[in-house]
């Protein structure tokens, strides 16, 4: 609060006396009641032309104190202070004294010392918020309702994102939105996050996919310009996976059953999205992209690009035999009808896959059958990995010694009915 401190009494001389001042206000005639006072307060005109306000008088140790101020308020505090310090006749560190804090600030004052080890490590603590710490405060933050949507609406103009990642990134929040409370997004903590995948009727592959979809949505609300929040309460929460559950391959019976009913279906309208993910393990959404311009039967290959496939790389995968009599009887006929689910799961149903049958479909079936043969006949870990877009780690792990040598015959022997269009 010291101001002017120039104490040397040769600069500034004294003009009046106060008459108890009042704080904000100066009084201009000294009576002897202040004269009498023990610490007064003078009003001074410095040769600077500003006005400054000197508190003085004679302590309890025989100090003569004379303190300027550059604030009558300040200086009627510290006049205060010293009054009481005299009559207390306590040393000035344990005096009660007057404060310019309010009473909202000297409760906070109180809080933070008591958080300390040592009260000289609050100008620390401050220098540091201020460093490091206010740039990263939440300024605002919107009640999940309110972000989710915002979130959605950027979620449907990104470019960054495939639309099938879009797709499953919004039904999962929307879900994790309809079964939470509608709480700040500061607020979240890594338990609420628990308390939402513990009532959730799944899998621990499904539970982890949400925490990975809602992670994205939280990441995205601490970034700038939003500053939503500044902790990730996802990054503390771990689902346990439990040992991964074997590829489910199909039987060769059933392949035929499968391309069978396909065939009879509406013209064999879902047969080139069938054949791709059976013969060339194509996953779905690759198979669902994939346009007759990138299908070269003259050199017996097809070129995914890297928009295309899990990996956002490139990759051109051999047609063989089998495959290339397929996509030929049925040449022009889209990968990805209209109506695409529907007929889907009619095929599926007609070939005896329904859980209703008690033979549900497994996702991914066709692919894991066909890196299961195809590994069979080449016999590459190398050259499996490179044709389906894994690892030979993937490979050696889950898809050797699936199927035998007279299946993977049998399964490459699998044609398209004679006369089909």
């Amino acid at each position: 609060m010291k101001a002017n401190s120039n104490d040397d009494g040769k600069a500034v001389k004294p003009t009046a006396a106060l008459s108890r001042p009042r704080l904000g206000r100066l009084p201009t005639d000294p009576t002897a009641a202040n004269r009498r006072q023990r610490f007064r307060i003078l009003d001074f005109a410095n040769p600077s032309g500003t006005r400054s306000f000197r508190v003085q008088g004679m302590n309890r140790q025989s100090r003569y104190i004379r303190e300027n101020y550059a604030d009558i308020k300040a200086a009627e505090l510290r006049r205060i202070e010293l009054e009481t310090e005299w009559l207390t006749r306590q040393p000035y560190e344990s005096a009660v004294r007057a404060t310019s804090l309010t009473e909202a600030q000297v409760r906070l004052a109180e809080s933070a010392f008591l958080r300390l080890d040592a009260d000289d490590e609050l100008p620390l603590a401050v220098a540091y918020w201020l460093e490091h710490g206010r740039n990263k405060a939440v300024v605002e933050s919107p009640r999940l309702d309110a972000a989710l949507t915002a979130f959605l609406e950027w979620l449907a103009t990104t470019p960054t994102m495939r639309e099938i990642t879009k797709t499953n990134l919004a039904w999962r929040l929307k879900m994790f939105g309809n079964n939470t409370p509608n709480l700040r997004v500061a607020d979240f903590t890594p338990d609420t996050i628990d308390t939402y995948l513990a009532q959730r009727k799944a899998g621990p592959a499904t539970k982890d996919n949400d925490r990975r979809g809602i992670s994205r949505f939280f990441s995205w609300c601490i970034e700038r310009p939003r500053r939503w929040a500044r902790t990730n309460p996802c990054h503390e929460v771990h689902v346990a996976q439990g040992d991964a559950a074997p590829p489910t391959v199909l039987t060769v019976a059933e392949c035929e059953r499968l391309l069978r009913a396909a065939e009879s279906y509406k013209a064999g309208v879902m047969v080139p999205y069938l054949v791709t993910c059976l013969f060339a393990g194509l996953r779905p959404y690759e198979a669902a992209r994939l346009t007759w311009p990138q299908v070269n039967l003259a050199d017996d290959e097809i070129r995914l690009e890297a928009s295309q496939t899990k990996t956002n790389r490139a990759r051109v995968v051999t047609i063989g035999p089998t495959l290339k009599a397929w996509l030929q009887a049925y040449q022009g006929k889209p990968f990805h009808p209209g109506a695409w689910r529907k007929h889907f799961v009619r095929v599926k149903a007609k070939a005896g896959f329904s859980t209703a049958s008690g033979n549900p479909w497994t996702p991914d079936i066709c692919r894991h059958t066909a890196i299961s043969h195809y590994f069979r006949q080449c016999g590459s870990y190398g050259e499996t990995a490179e044709a389906f877009g894994n690892s030979e780690a993937i490979i050696k792990t889950h898809y050797q010694g699936r199927v035998s040598t007279t299946d993977t015959a049998k399964f490459y022997a699998i044609r398209p009915t004679k006369g089909a269009k």
